[in-house]
């Protein structure tokens, strides 16, 4: 983990060894939160590491120990010479992860596309 490529994004998630297509790269982990706690959070502009869940149900990385949070989308707002390389899937068991679409080489960033919802509301939050 160090600075992101993507300028303004803060830290991103960089591999230390060569990541085959279709590996897990890290699962996500964090705290499942109520609708209430959710949308308190979103209010107050903490809502930077929501994972939306298969059942519905969001999970916030932020104040958990997680690389899987650190993989920025390089298709967001900030127009950049990067493509993502990974994407947020379900690992075997069922869990939340960030897995290769490509061989990925030792030292390069981890971009996955967060989702046109993602994005949406990110606009939406910063412009109340």
């Amino acid at each position: 983990m160090k600075e992101s490529q993507i300028p303004e994004s803060g830290n991103g998630l960089f591999t230390a060894i060569p990541i085959f297509k279709d590996e897990v790269i890290s699962i996500f982990k964090g705290k499942i939160l109520s609708n209430m706690e959710a949308e308190h959070r979103t209010a107050k502009g903490k809502d930077s590491y929501f994972i939306n869940l298969p059942d519905g149900t969001i999970m916030d990385s932020m104040t958990v120990k997680c690389f899987a949070k650190y993989a920025n989308d390089a298709m967001g707002f900030t127009k950049t010479i990067h493509k993502n390389n990974s994407k947020i899937s379900l690992d075997v068991n069922g869990k939340v992860c960030v897995v290769a679409t490509k061989k990925i080489p030792v030292g390069a960033e981890i971009f996955c596309g967060y989702g046109k919802g993602y994005w949406k509301n990110s606009k939406l939050s910063s412009l109340m």
